[in-house]
């Protein structure tokens, strides 16, 4: 079998690079890593050659706005995996991955992402092209904890996935693209979740009452509000017997969530173009002034159902210490199902729909995740 050549879009950047070791560590694959600046590229591949022995890895300036750019690079390669901060550029990076006939991955959170790669899905399926987006954990895993657990009832009654994300944010130097693409879905922010058998969003009024989960361990018993993720919505066509789903995002901090967070919906409400920087400026200033340990992020599914004629319930915990880490294995656990064929099919796939679940928590667990579930029911 034809060994797989991988470009990497943001190739030595903080999400692309850990992706690269991990594909590295796991899978035969050979890599491009790729971006505007040709010296780190070129420079990270040959750490990278030298870390890992041999000389699979290769560093390539590529501009996601040059459409002349992007097709010399998708020249001779079998997918582009991107994880930069381009999500402006989806439609030129989808086309020219189409025209070239090569698959698609990216590790990116966007609305207007979306409705360009959904426009485009009946030419990528006619193209035989397997293309997969929101690539990570958030989105990313949230459906496919669902899909894991529903396996374990004869009837799903609810299934809930909240998340803890609590970074140092003084360690991180974000780029003023990934902050604005950060800010920038405030705008499309949707409080939105599955209840008594229908989609419903959140009002203003009860938002003031969030929902508690109790994630244990360091972190405890968290607030959480409902965020619509695409990757959820069939998930109640798929399990009929569902009466509640969702997903819901914890705080950041009491100064982010209170104070901050509205005056940025307000500001973007105001100035959706001109307010991006400077409010992104201040959503940083407050994360790194007012975050506090204990680190780490940790999704939890709470699911209820019903087991032999009795009442059953399962908890999935999927975490760890390093939101970039748990960031980057998803993505190379999917990858790996891609790369050996069980996975690759023609269409638009979101990366919690097309993996298989199992195997996709077992390989997240070799690569670090820590995976607890946990099962009652009655007699």
């Amino acid at each position: 079998m034809k060994t797989k050549h991988i470009l990497i879009l943001g190739g030595y950047g903080s999400t692309g690079l850990p992706v690269t070791r991990l594909l590295l560590a796991n899978t035969d694959v050979s890599i491009t890593l790729a971006g505007r600046n040709l010296d780190k590229a070129s420079r990270a591949a040959a750490k990278l050659n030298a870390e890992y022995g041999g000389n699979r890895v290769s560093g390539a300036r590529v501009d996601a706005s040059d459409r002349q750019s992007l097709h010399t690079a998708f020249d001779r390669v079998d997918m582009v995996v991107v994880a930069s901060s381009t999500v402006e550029h989806t439609e030129a990076v989808a086309r020219s991955a189409l025209e070239a006939r090569i698959d698609y991955l990216d590790i990116q959170y966007s609305t207007t992402k979306m409705q360009v790669l959904e426009s485009l899905s009946k030419e990528i399926e006619r193209a035989g092209l397997c293309f997969i987006t929101d690539g990570g954990f958030h989105p990313g895993l949230p459906a496919a904890m669902v899909r894991f657990a529903a396996d374990q009832f004869d009837s799903l009654e609810s299934a809930n996935v909240g998340s803890v994300i609590k970074v140092d944010w003084n360690t991180l130097d974000l780029s003023p693209a990934t902050m604005e693409e950060f800010i920038g879905e405030f705008m499309n922010f949707q409080t939105i979740h599955f209840k008594d058998g229908r989609w419903q969003t959140t009002s203003a009024l009860a938002m003031m009452i969030p929902k508690f989960m109790d994630f244990g361990g360091k972190f405890g018993r968290q607030y959480c509000i409902p965020m619509f993720l695409e990757e959820m919505r069939s998930i109640p066509t798929v399990y009929p017997s569902l009466r509640e789903t969702g997903f819901f995002v914890g705080g950041f901090n009491w100064f982010v969530d209170w104070f901050v967070s509205p005056i940025i919906m307000l500001g973007l409400k105001l100035f959706p173009k001109s307010g991006l920087r400077p409010l992104g400026r201040l959503m940083f200033w407050g994360l790194k002034k007012f975050s506090r340990p204990p680190y780490g992020t940790l999704l939890k599914l709470e699911a209820k159902g019903t087991k032999n004629n009795g009442p059953k319930s399962v908890d999935v915990q999927i975490s760890h210490t390093d939101g970039y880490a748990l960031t980057a294995i998803p993505v190379a656990a999917c990858l790996m199902q891609y790369l050996d064929g069980n996975i690759r099919k023609p269409g638009l796939w979101f990366q919690a729909h097309i993996v298989e679940p199992k195997r996709f928590f077992k390989d997240m667990e070799k690569m670090g995740v820590e995976v607890r579930i946990a099962e009652r029911s009655s007699s």
